[in-house]
């Protein structure tokens, strides 16, 4: 007996047995893996002659026992969520809007596969369904905009047209500040195509047919567009002079009636607001222009065609094939920047990167490259690629910013003079580009007010010989918005005679009137305050509300390029 229970013991399965009973060549063993999931476990029973045939068929019973068993699965976890078919069509509506995907994206089986298995079974809206509620989604957002609009006093629009893939569009976006917090904000007006030839006219009409389609038309303070003759020339013709942007002049002006009447009552009369050129648009022209000409003809002529030429090298061939790349990251370990056509701010940077490598590894790059003239072009022209930066902000940027950066620039490219071997012509170059160029700017009322108006810049801009005159116009601003004084009561009495009615209508204010002691204390104390934030106008009330009026414009036109921007890498 203890032989079989040694036997037993030994054998290779009996951890999963429990031994029950033996009686005779009768063997009767428990599975214990049964146990925890059957309420009568397994029995085995087996019967031989021979001790060791019994330990054979019950460790072949047992091993098949044990083998056929399922593998343990790991558990569910239900969470008893279950997505409805609506909330399936937000997403996918969702995903095809924010991303500007393909319509026809909802066509294809493989999608329409990857929303019914992640969602359990829920169909994918079809392409016209998707139509009807791009449709509908539209309109509600456009009353929305709409809406917010109407509360609003003054705006600004910016206005550009980009060609891609044989096709035009033209562009708007609005922007305002809030009355409350003072916080920019912004909305996309129009993203729509323009088809036929872009002359004046046409943008004219697009942009009339957009302020109109918004409600926008007495509200726009000026719209902001880059240099193009075509936007040029349709404010020239159908815009808002600059001399009547404000006030209207007191000059008496006449005009031939009958002329007037002839004129074809066909034709459409277009209504556009004043014009503003892009800062930033300009600044690159300088860059792009000015800055080639003074160094393609100055002293350091040489070393700049043969740096630039170096370095158009390198793009070019990085542009053509991955080689060159590839190149330049095993020598350099950085990525090869290229430059785009449009933008110098970008070839800027692309040539900071390659004056930024140590010389032997420039010359294994490109056989000796200028790095030494280069390294002095990317310093002196730092200061622009940063003005550029700043002016094209939207949420934190105002009007108020052009003439402190453009000044700011000045003064820092004159500081680099004495430390210049090449460019020094270059500096000269550009502060007389910013004369010619931003001139009216730098002497325009609308811009000094901005800049004043900014708790950043306050008088702090303005040479201290000059300080006094911007802050006895400041001081006539603030009083010129403060409402009317109620007007004198009329005396209806045919007793008064008419010496006394002469002598009554002649007044004059030799003194201050309280009103006037009042704005002038809260222009002096905004002038004093220390405080550099937007949030310290709401102490101010008058002050603020030229703010808004003055920095509700932007400097640049840089967010309709950024809406396309957007729009052209989705496509």
């Amino acid at each position: 007996m203890a032989s079989d229970k040694n036997a037993f013991h030994c054998w290779k399965f009996n951890n999963n047995f429990t031994l029950k009973s033996e009686k005779g060549t009768n063997i009767t063993v428990q599975c214990k893996i049964c146990l925890p999931a059957r309420k009568h476990s397994r029995t085995l029973l087996m019967q031989d002659t021979s001790r060791s045939d019994v330990m054979e068929d019950a460790t072949a019973s047992s091993s098949t026992h044990v083998v056929t068993q399922p593998p343990l699965k790991q558990a569910r976890i239900d969470s008893g969520l279950s997505v409805s078919q609506q909330r399936v069509n937000k997403l996918v509506f969702n995903f095809l809007v924010d991303d500007v995907q393909c319509f026809s994206l909802v066509e294809q089986p493989s999608f329409r596969k990857l929303i019914e298995g992640i969602s359990g079974g829920k169909k994918v809206m079809c392409r016209k369904t998707l139509m009807q509620r791009i449709d509908r989604e539209f309109a509600v957002m456009k009353e929305s905009v709409i809406s917010k609009l109407s509360n609003v006093d003054t705006v600004c629009t910016t206005a550009d047209i980009w060609s891609a893939q044989n096709r035009s569009f033209f562009g708007v976006t609005c922007h305002w500040i809030d009355k409350d917090t003072l916080e920019r904000h912004s909305a996309a007006l129009a993203c729509t195509r323009l088809k036929g030839r872009h002359t004046y006219d046409a943008v004219a009409t697009k942009l009339n047919e957009i302020h109109a389609e918004y409600r926008i038309q007495n509200k726009v303070k000026s719209t902001l567009t880059d240099n193009g003759s075509n936007f040029v020339k349709a404010f020239r013709e159908f815009g808002l002079r600059e001399d009547e942007s404000d006030d209207y002049s007191d000059e008496v002006r006449f005009l031939d009636v009958c002329s007037l009447l002839q004129e074809d009552g066909d034709g459409e009369q277009f209504f556009l607001p004043q014009h503003q050129r892009c800062a930033a648009h300009t600044l690159n022209l300088i860059a792009t222009n000015e800055i080639h000409k003074a160094a393609s003809n100055g002293s350091s002529r040489k070393l700049y065609r043969s740096a630039m030429a170096k370095c158009s090298s390198v793009w070019n061939k990085a542009h053509r094939s991955s080689l060159a790349t590839e190149v330049v990251q095993e020598i350099a370990n950085m990525h090869l920047t290229v430059p785009s056509v449009t933008r110098w701010n970008s070839e800027f940077r692309a040539i900071t990167k390659l004056a930024g490598l140590p010389e032997e590894k420039l010359r294994e790059i490109c056989d000796k490259l200028d790095s030494a003239f280069l390294k002095e072009y990317t310093e002196v022209l730092k200061p622009l690629a940063v003005a550029i930066d700043i002016l094209q902000g939207e949420s934190k940027c105002y009007l108020g910013f052009l003439i402190p950066t453009l000044l700011s620039l000045k003064t820092k490219l004159f500081e680099k003079m004495p430390h210049l071997l090449y460019n020094s012509h270059i500096v000269t170059t550009i502060s007389e580009a910013i004369e010619e160029r931003f001139g009216s700017v730098l002497a325009s009322h609308e811009a000094k007010m901005a800049t004043a108006a900014l708790p950043k810049f306050r008088l702090n801009w303005l040479s201290p010989e000059k300080r006094d005159d911007m802050r006895r116009t400041l001081l006539q601003e603030a009083i010129a918005q403060e409402p009317l004084h109620s007007p004198a009561t009329v005396r209806d009495d045919n007793s008064v005679k008419s010496d006394e009615s002469e002598e009554n209508f002649f007044v004059f204010h030799n003194a201050k009137s309280s009103f006037d002691s009042t704005t002038h204390d809260e222009v002096r104390k905004y002038l004093e305050d220390s405080d550099n934030n937007l949030t310290s106008l709401k102490a101010f009330p008058t002050v603020k509300r030229f703010f808004i009026k003055y920095n509700t414009t932007l400097p640049s036109s840089a967010p309709v390029e950024r809406l396309f921007s957007y729009y052209l890498e989705t496509e």
